[in-house]
């Protein structure tokens, strides 16, 4: 079950932020690579467990042209517990633009591609996304013309902003609105709000984190799992 990501928020468990906010603040100097390599307690994404509740080691690879354009690719483990027929890992590909307006506003608009291997299952699943910044506050928007799993249209709403504490500590409070177009995603809903509050800080090129992340869905609606409940996560990363 993939859904979008954020590498430095070992929180979220994804890469992709992370790489868009590295390409909306380079400056104008040529093509550059960048890695990372990191583990977390549980890989959540939009509130939801990919990993049965348990530890996933994930890594990225990323490209800024240094004019505004980047591409990457990023990997996790996954566990979706179907049995002998598993998932074992996802692998993202996108590519984007980000950048600046004179007036100090960060935009940024790309094309993800959600690939799953190992099982027969048809997984795999496209989204467009974009969004802005407003100094410590940001709106995101994601759509995709058939989710996981066949699942449907689906559009994702998303608010986030971001406090600087002390000891170079800082605070990052998200939600987000996930809007289906059939009720087939979860059993007898067609939308839900997933939620994270986390605290990180950074020495060099290695990130911790701490989280609570959850969503308001019952064990009912989310595959009959716990995979939804709040919990709190930790994780580690490196970059380079």
């Amino acid at each position: 079950m993939g859904f979008n990501k954020k590498v430095a928020a070992i929180v979220s468990g994804s890469v992709l932020a992370m790489a868009i906010s590295s390409a909306a603040t380079a400056e104008e100097s040529g093509p550059s690579f960048s890695a990372n390599v990191g583990v977390v307690t549980d890989y959540r994404f939009r509130g939801i467990s990919q990993t049965d509740s348990n530890p996933a080691v994930q890594a990225g690879v990323d490209l800024d042209l240094g004019n505004g354009f980047y591409a990457g690719t990023w990997v996790s483990q996954v566990d979706f517990a179907y049995g002998a027929d598993e998932t074992d890992f996802e692998q993202d590909f996108y590519g984007g633009y980000a950048g600046e307006t004179a007036g100090g506003v960060g935009y940024d608009v790309g094309y993800i591609y959600y690939a799953y291997h190992g099982s027969d299952q048809d997984e795999d699943y496209q989204e467009i996304y974009g969004s802005l910044s407003f100094g410590d506050a940001s709106f995101g928007f994601a759509y995709s013309d058939d989710y996981w799993y066949q699942s449907g249209e689906f559009y994702y709403l998303s608010a986030g902003y971001s406090f600087a504490l002390a000891n170079d500590i800082s605070l990052d409070l998200s939600a987000g609105l996930n809007l289906f177009d059939e009720e087939i995603f979860l059993n007898g809903s067609d939308s839900y709000i997933d939620y994270s509050v986390s605290v990180g800080k950074e020495f060099g090129g290695l990130a911790l984190s701490a989280s609570l992340v959850g969503t308001d869905v019952s064990d009912q609606e989310c595959f009959l799992t716990d995979w939804c409940e709040p919990t709190v996560l930790a994780g580690a990363s490196y970059s380079w």
